[in-house]
């Protein structure tokens, strides 16, 4: 098959770009500009440091759109008409929720004991692909989740009379899981379609936990696109009744309320909220969720949490400290939260201006989040890589930047 090959040297296939990374390639093409000559733009035209070529070539290729606040400026630079760049990108969602929406396997006709055994196989197989969650990260996990939800859409075509609620309760419960691993995957477009299927199947079963608990998730994806009131508004929702909430969900949605106060610079709101998650912290060693959802929250995880508000808050040297405490007392299991702790903690100190700590740190987090498939923590050592550029000299930032280099070519 012939390939196009772009300015920037990488091979395009003619239908693997996106119609919105198609009309972003073309529109720099007329101008004649790198992928690197776009970055730059954006970043002058936004007074954002933080985007670099690698962006760029995500969003042509289709791998990922841009958050919603380089719209305007996508449109400014490449004089383009910011409605249509809208709708473009509201098309790649479109798409996307035909391609999860695959037609439904259907099952033979099964006895009422049969589809119970079905039911209980489910049931349990979730814990185990939370533990391979928690243990090798979404690359290890996503496809098994995926199976799952394809055998429950299959039995919820079926006439299952009082199993149904049931059914649909393990529906949401896994279509959460599913959005999780999409947003821990780098792709939120998908994070946001199976969010919206677990609170559909939540709300169908009346399930109030796990209503409660797909706020959370909506909460973090608003976390993850800098919308910070819709963050907190969200995590404020879901403890709305948070009396009939298990004592590991109340944790952790208080956790993830005091993130947004965090990135609001309200640190007496942020530090409020994680002191009443210890009250509910857990332990736990297993990690298979068999607590319930939240059940990763451990006094540990709180307190690294408080480090990355602290780094938020402009207290780089003092969410150093608060790391180095909290770090060793991660459970094993928790490996993916360990890597995710490593470059929180890279982050720090880099803000602290302590170049050499921080570039290795981040190889250690890189390498753990390449491993398990963590896009989103393999883009957060991107941006600390981006902060430490002009410390290249040092023999640690050098290296970080050629881990970077060679896995962009990878």
């Amino acid at each position: 098959m012939d390939h196009n090959v772009g300015q920037d040297g990488h091979a395009e296939g003619p239908t693997a770009v996106s119609s919105f990374g198609a009309k972003i390639t073309a529109a720099r093409r007329r101008r004649g500009w790198s992928q690197a000559r776009l970055a730059a733009a954006l970043v002058e035209a936004s007074g954002r440091p933080t985007l670099d070529r690698h962006y760029v070539s995500r969003w042509e290729r289709g791998d990922r759109t841009p958050r919603a606040f380089w719209l305007p400026y996508l449109a400014r630079v490449l004089d383009l008409d910011l409605t249509e760049l809208e709708q473009a990108k509201a098309r790649v969602f479109d798409a996307s929720e035909q391609v999860l929406a695959a037609p439904v396997d259907r099952l033979p006709g099964y006895s009422t004991t049969q589809v119970e055994e079905i039911f209980e196989h489910l049931r349990e197989q979730w814990h185990w692909l939370v533990r391979t969650d928690n243990l090798l990260g979404p690359r290890f996990a996503l496809d098994g989740v995926l199976n799952q939800l394809r055998v429950i859409e299959a039995l919820l075509s079926m006439d299952l009379k009082s199993l149904r609620n049931r059914v649909v309760r393990l529906g949401s419960q896994y279509a959460e899981s599913a959005a999780w691993l999409y947003e821990d995957s780098g792709e939120p477009l998908h994070a946001r379609y199976w969010t919206s299927r677990s609170l559909e199947w939540a709300y169908e079963a009346d399930d109030l936990k796990m209503q409660s608990w797909t706020l959370f998730r909506r909460s973090q994806l608003a976390s993850q696109i800098d919308d910070v009131v819709q963050a907190i508004k969200l995590a404020q929702v879901a403890r709305r009744d948070e009396n009939r909430l298990p004592s590991p969900m109340r944790a952790a949605i208080r956790v993830q309320e005091a993130r947004g106060h965090a990135m609001n610079g309200e640190e007496r709101a942020a530090q409020r909220l994680l002191e009443e998650a210890h009250a509910w912290a857990t332990v736990d060693t297993v990690g298979d969720a068999r607590e319930g959802h939240g059940s990763f929250c451990t006094a540990s995880y709180i307190e690294v949490n408080r480090a990355a508000a602290l780094v938020n808050l402009g207290q780089a040297k003092r969410a150093i400290s608060v790391y180095e405490q909290a770090l060793p007392g991660l459970p094993a299991v928790y490996q993916r939260d360990r890597a995710a702790a490593l470059s929180g903690m890279a982050v720090a100190y880099a803000a602290a201006d302590q170049p050499a700590q921080a570039a290795g740190l981040a190889i250690k987090s890189l390498r753990a989040a390449q491993a398990t498939g963590s896009a989103r923590i393999t883009e957060e050592i991107s941006r600390v890589a981006m902060s430490l550029r002009p410390y290249r000299n040092d023999h640690s930032v050098r290296s970080l930047l050629e881990e970077l280099a060679d896995r962009e070519l990878s």
